[in-house]
């Protein structure tokens, strides 16, 4: 096998609870993370030595700032390869919108070295390497619906939700996560989102009304600082969608809707033309319907 081609699927955060900061500086944080459609494809070819990454979208850095690129560097240093890659990224995941782009583009990448080279690492050794590149790329590495506590990179897997249908809106407001996490720390709020509670429900199997207290601890903050948002959680909720959430740090917000077709009237109708839209929907672990 010469190269490989791998799918990197965005995740969104159906709660994201903050429980303050760490002694290392990072936010002890509950995150209950859930795999999606939306995704990049990631091709990795083998070379003779180097690393070499390009993408389709031109605004993405091509050496060391880009985590795919270190995810290869580190993958590859661990096992002492001489062997390199070259590295494309198909990129469908908008960039810096709260989705995991980079996160799950850096794990797509340690999965398709794996695999490509043979090398059959165990996954505590994956999850290992991905843990140093990241909080999320640990989660991404297998995705489905999982908790995710400490830092983000400790990562308890949940059973599959049934299939949620979706609509994400993005805006193209890049949001830095360090500022939002940085605005709700001067807050002075206590989160109490029930987490606890809503791995129950998802645990037990349980139907999800979207009354248990599903929620995000940043929306606040970052909508009172960047107003148009609030409209798109409006506009979205006045076009028929049962629950709508901010994903991690922003900007991008998905709907939960009755079914596909419903998602699409929206996609359709949806009055902000610059704004990226789309229908997904939610995957299982190892996303087998994306390969």
């Amino acid at each position: 096998m010469k190269e490989i081609i791998v799918p990197a699927p965005a995740k969104i955060n159906l709660a994201l609870k903050i429980k303050g900061v760490r002694s290392d500086g990072y936010h002890e944080v509950e995150l209950i993370m859930q795999t999606i459609s939306l995704h990049d494809r990631i091709r990795i070819r083998k070379n003779e030595r180097g690393i070499k990454l390009t993408a389709s979208d031109p605004s993405l850095p091509v050496g060391q700032k880009n985590l795919a690129y270190r995810a290869a560097e580190e993958i590859l240093n661990f096992v002492n390869l001489t062997a390199g890659v070259d590295i494309y990224i198909e990129k469908r995941i908008p960039v810096a919108a709260g989705l995991a782009g980079g996160s799950t583009d850096a794990a797509a990448v340690l999965t398709g070295i794996n695999k490509l080279f043979g090398l059959s690492l165990a996954d505590e050794i994956l999850l290992e390497i991905a843990a140093r590149l990241g909080s999320d790329v640990p989660f991404c590495l297998h995705g489905g619906t999982a908790f995710a506590y400490g830092r983000g990179e400790k990562i308890r897997q949940l059973p599959d939700l049934n299939r949620l249908n979706l609509v994400l809106v993005n805006p193209g407001i890049p949001i830095s996560t360090p500022w939002a996490y940085a605005q709700y720390d001067q807050s002075g709020k206590a989160s109490n989102l029930p987490v606890d509670q809503l791995l129950q429900v998802i645990e037990e199997g349980k139907e999800i009304n979207w009354q248990e207290g599903w929620g995000n601890d940043l929306e606040e903050v970052v909508l009172r600082e960047y107003k148009e948002l609030s409209l798109i959680k409006e506009r979205l909720k006045a076009m028929g969608a049962k629950f709508v959430l901010m994903s991690g740090s922003g900007s991008t917000f998905f709907a939960v809707v009755e079914n596909q077709k419903a998602g699409e009237e929206i996609r359709a109708n949806w009055p902000g033309k610059k704004d990226f839209v789309t229908t997904a929907w939610t995957v299982k672990k190892d996303f087998p319907e994306l390969w």
